[in-house]
């Protein structure tokens, strides 16, 4: 494995200040989707890929859902990076690296049994989302999976549509107070101060899961699944997909 870094995006989740796990913590909504997404990963994979991995709390998921596997972390956050690489020292098969889904050069072809991630992809410009879609394909072995748990929207269109803008609108505020009452004020105003970047699409870029669904396809993934987890009104889902095997 490289030392080299790979590409690494510009990012304003380097400037967290809070504490993310914590936060994140609080929020069963946010609990449940991991855990649906964890739940997808075969029992038997060896070497596994955390993809946007942040502080590596879903890290620590898949560590405990797979205690003998290898698990590699790459994020465009290097105080994120810094945070995982410091939760899991004493851990000599989990490593972190910089990187980005749309290069993976870090890694040959066909290096993992599985990859998953988890509220990081929604960051993808639109345009990068075939040449994502296709590192993912590529770093897989066959019958390898996917499992991409985030967020994710009713309507797409340009920034400027109103029914685009109305959509995020009302479905990011009603978010916003269901953090309030069910989770923490702090998850509530993360949600808050992220809407101007999800209404500019301005690093927030929400997609339908057909959306991304139909890139997974055309990359030549097979099985395309959506799994709706709860509460439903929020929009999080599960989109996974299998690379076929030989």
């Amino acid at each position: 494995m490289t030392e080299a870094p790979a590409q690494v995006a510009e990012t304003h989740w380097n400037d967290v200040g809070i504490d993310y796990d914590k936060v994140l913590n609080t929020d069963a909504s946010n609990v449940a989707l991991l855990s649906a997404a964890v739940a997808l990963l075969p029992a038997d994979v060896k070497d596994l890929l955390d993809v946007g991995s942040g502080t590596g709390r879903l890290t620590k998921l898949c560590r405990d859902a797979l205690p003998g596997a290898r698990i590699v972390g790459v994020d465009p956050a290097p105080t994120m990076v810094q945070a995982a690489r410091e939760k899991f020292a004493a851990d000599p098969d989990v490593s972190f690296a910089d990187g980005v889904v749309e290069d993976l050069s870090l890694f040959p072809d066909n290096s993992f049994d599985a990859v998953i991630s988890s509220f990081a992809l929604h960051h993808l410009e639109l345009d990068v989302y075939a040449t994502a879609a296709a590192e993912l394909f590529r770093v897989l072995r066959p019958g390898g999976r996917f499992v991409n748990a985030d967020q994710f929207c009713r309507v797409m269109g340009p920034v400027a549509s109103q029914e685009r803008a109305l959509d995020i609108l009302d479905l990011l505020t009603a978010k916003a107070r269901h953090y309030l009452e069910h989770a923490c004020f702090e998850r509530m105003l993360l949600q808050v101060d992220l809407l101007p970047r999800f209404m500019r699409e301005d690093g927030e870029i929400l997609t339908t899961p057909e959306y991304w669904g139909d890139r997974l396809t055309e990359a030549g993934f097979e099985q395309v699944t959506i799994v709706s987890t709860p509460p439903a009104e929020l929009y999080n889902r599960v989109v996974w997909a299998v690379k076929p095997a030989r």
